[in-house]
Order: structure tokens, then sequence, then C-alpha cells
């Protein structure tokens, strides 16, 4: 989307490719906000922008990626509670209702933002329509990039 020409380095984990940045051995790499704030924090490596839609609380003078001049970029590392297909539609919406009690509670909600990240929740339909728009998206930049399955 900006037109840099960069190399792909694939490693085995985050962990490596931070040691590799610590080092001096790659200028750069896309890392996760809770893996990243300690290093930042310390001034160990530099913060150029997030890939989410909005400024990070913890952060709040790192630009997002469209703020530094990459329009239309938006990322997210995301997680979720799923079941299998075929669930009672009961159980899913126990699941869902306990799951969104406790990210309301503030100690939950305290630790996940004090790490970077963001709070969810909500129904378990906008989930699965986020996980639809979601496959939707990387399939395009799959399908763009030529990406193959080793």
């Amino acid at each position: 989307m900006s037109g840099i020409d960069i190399i792909h380095i694939a490693y085995k984990g985050g962990a490596p490719a931070a040691t590799d940045l610590l080092a001096g051995h790659v200028p750069m790499m896309f890392e996760m906000g809770y893996a990243a704030l300690p290093s930042i924090k310390a001034g160990k490596i530099r913060a150029l922008a997030v890939t989410s839609a909005k400024r990070l609380s913890v952060l709040p003078e790192v630009p997002t990626m469209q703020e530094a001049g990459v329009p239309g970029f938006e990322s997210y590392n995301w997680q979720g509670v799923i079941v299998a297909a075929g669930t009672p539609r009961e159980i899913v919406e126990r699941l869902n209702r306990e799951m969104n009690a406790i990210l309301s509670q503030p100690t939950a909600r305290n630790q996940i933002v004090s790490t970077g990240g963001e709070v969810g929740g909500g129904s378990a339909e906008a989930f699965g329509a986020f996980i639809r728009s979601e496959t939707q998206k990387w399939g395009i930049v799959v399908r763009q990039a030529g990406i193959k399955p080793e």
C-alpha cells in the first residue's frame, strides 16, 4: 500500500525477530503492541506507527499508519472465543453474555488496555460478521500478492 520495497523474513515467532531488531540485524519489523511495549518504553526501539484505526492510549504520541501516510492501512491482532458449528444457540448466547461480562470488569479492561490492546465484546453475530470481513480483506491481499502456501 505504501509502495516501499521491503524483504519479508520469515521468523519462527516474534521473539527471534525482536532479538534481531534489537541487535541491529534487521532495520524494522511489525510487532504486537503487548510484545513491543516494554522495549518501546525502555527506549530500546522506536515505534514509528500503529496499525490500528486509532492511536493507542498507552502510546498516544505514536501515529496510526494512516496518519503516517499510508491511507487505508488497518490491521489488527485480534482474539475471540469461537465454538463448533452447530453449537446450540442457547450455549452460544450464554458464552457471549459471560465473555461480555468479563470484558466489562475494570480489572480485565485495564489489563487489556495497559498492554496496548483494545477491549472488544459485543454480539456473536457482530463477531461473525467481523471474521467474514477480515477473511475477505486478507484474501484479497493474499491473491494480489501472489502468496502461496509452502
